[in-house]
């Protein structure tokens, strides 16, 4: 597990870090300015030139740090202190009011950085009126704007970044592409289009989410002395947590044990399909099995059943009864068979399967059995009033909504969801203990106080199906963990499985069940 870190909190790391525990500024800068210096390095030959175009923030004294690094080392290395070309403009008298700043005031550190620099004998970027030429550089640092930024960059700074994007040449962002908004990813108006971003201490969200995530290009995570005592402390302070996974968080599988039959491992019920529709009954279903439960039982219409059948015979079938009396005893008797209900994939959201909601929300809250609805239910659901949801599901419930679904759960538009990820995350979990599982090209899954943002996946799993898989993977899961870490622990295998059937299959050809497929040869 990895911390994620919005710009209040890293701020707020970053400002304990030098006022209690007492690590000056300068420390951290020149250890944040050597890790950028190794990634230049990476990407440079001796007698190369780079650039770095510095603002007047903390970012700026990186960048200007840096650049004396790489010219100590004997790189051709250059400062463009980018503030000063608004004093340029207002000498060649074509300033606009406000822009004009024949004194910029710079942050302390940055100051001091910029004087040790010049005593260096750093040059400074050669100018041809007000221009730079970017393009004759071989390595652009970005070190305008930091994680600090709240409004939309323009006038001369927006030239600058639309100048460095167009060079064509590579970019190594200082902590985030300037332009990029550290807690959401979204772009203040124009932004640097980076191949590598390095920051410091932990990820930021925006680096994350999209189109942030776009912009970095390779995100590296440098150590550059923030105490993890101060992090943990922030993060209590801040009464909210966001995270990731990495590989070593695959150990979070349950273990199998020699001992043992198909009664250990748990038993799932997979509410599923329709007379019309029994692909996603049958994904959902051998997805849960492949998380290693012992029995899964399919109940759905008899043509559902009968074709799931011939495609999955392990799994056991009940044909759903007719009357409503019939179908409530029948949910009583597999409720209490089951330790974990899947409901939704494929049911439709027309009356029979309506009258099959609303018998399951009686039963399973008198039965109080882990819970996940998918597709259909949460269109069913979203037809009861939005203050009344929580109340009618258990607590622990997982509801794993995409965005259209989540908009008519919530009543937010679509666009809103997608600009404002965690925002809205927050909203879901407001006083209410389900488990959210937005589903977006950066899944969000929300759990009271904690936001875990995944980091698996491609863009091939943008197919029908893919879903009704995560379903039973989530749904395995249930039989072993508590909900929230079965939801996360979901999606993060159901991303790499996605991973490895891209591999395997490519991008454009893989389809949902390549991923049961996939999830298999992952697990050998």
């Amino acid at each position: 597990m990895r911390y994620v870190l919005d710009e209040k909190q890293m701020q707020e790391i970053d400002g304990q870090t030098i006022r209690q525990v007492g690590i000056p500024s300068m420390v951290l800068m020149e250890r944040a300015a050597v890790c950028v210096a190794e990634a230049a390095e990476s990407m440079l030959g001796k007698g190369r030139r780079v650039l770095a175009v510095c603002g007047t923030g903390g970012n700026g004294g990186d960048a200007i740090a840096l650049a004396r690094i790489l010219h100590l080392k004997g790189y051709q290395a250059e400062l463009y202190p980018a503030w000063e070309q608004k004093e340029t403009e207002a000498q060649d008298g074509e300033a606009k009011g406000a822009e004009v700043s024949h004194e910029p005031k710079l942050h302390p550190s940055t100051e001091q950085q910029l004087q040790i620099a010049r005593n260096c004998g750093v040059p400074e970027a050669a100018r041809t009126g007000k221009k730079i030429d970017f393009s004759a550089y071989d390595v652009i640092v970005d070190g305008l704007f930091g994680i600090g930024l709240t409004r939309e960059i323009t006038g001369v700074y927006a030239d600058c970044i639309r100048a460095i994007n167009a060079s064509g040449k590579p970019v190594i962002a200082v902590d985030i592409p300037s332009g990029i908004h550290a807690g959401s990813g979204a772009v203040m108006g124009v932004a640097v289009r980076a191949t590598h971003t390095v920051t410091f201490g932990e990820a930021k969200a925006g680096q994350l989410l999209y189109p942030g995530a776009e912009y970095c290009g390779k995100l590296l995570v440098c150590d550059i002395g923030f105490p993890a005592f101060v992090t943990e402390r922030v993060l209590v302070q801040s009464g909210y947590r966001m995270f990731t996974y990495g590989g070593e968080d695959v150990a979070r599988l349950p273990e199998r044990r020699a001992y043992s039959n198909k009664g250990t491992y748990g038993k799932v019920l997979v509410i599923a399909g329709s007379k019309e529709i029994t692909g996603a009954a049958y994904l959902c279903a051998k997805a849960a099995y492949q998380m290693g439960v012992g029995l899964v039982k399919l109940l759905s219409a008899a043509e559902c059943v009968n074709c799931v059948r011939q495609m999955l015979p392990e799994a056991l079938m009940a044909v759903r009864e007719e009357t409503p009396e019939q179908l409530r005893e029948q949910l009583k008797r597999e409720l209490a068979w089951a330790d974990a209900v899947v409901a939704g994939p494929g049911i439709s959201t027309g009356a029979k399967a309506r009258e099959l909601f609303e018998a399951l929300l009686m039963e399973i809250n008198e039965q109080k059995k882990p819970l996940l609805l998918d597709a259909d239910a949460l269109n069913l659901l979203a037809e009861k009033p939005e203050e009344m949801q929580s109340a009618m599901l258990p607590e622990g419930t997982v509801l794993t909504p995409h965005l259209k679904e989540l908009s008519r759960l919530k009543k937010i538009p679509v666009e809103k969801i997608a600009a404002t990820l965690i925002d809205t995350a927050k909203q879901c979990t407001y006083n209410n203990e389900l488990v959210y599982v937005i589903k977006d090209a950066r899944t969000i899954v929300a759990a009271g106080n904690e936001y875990y943002i995944n980091t698996s996946g491609c863009d091939g799993m943008a197919t029908g199906g893919s879903g009704d898989v995560l379903a039973g993977m989530i749904g395995g899961l249930l039989t072993a963990m508590p909900p929230a870490e079965a939801a996360r622990l979901g999606v993060y295998l159901h991303g790499l499985a996605g991973e490895k059937a891209a591999e395997k299959k490519g991008k454009r050809a893989m389809l949902a069940g390549d991923l049961l497929e996939a999830y298999a040869l992952l697990r050998q």
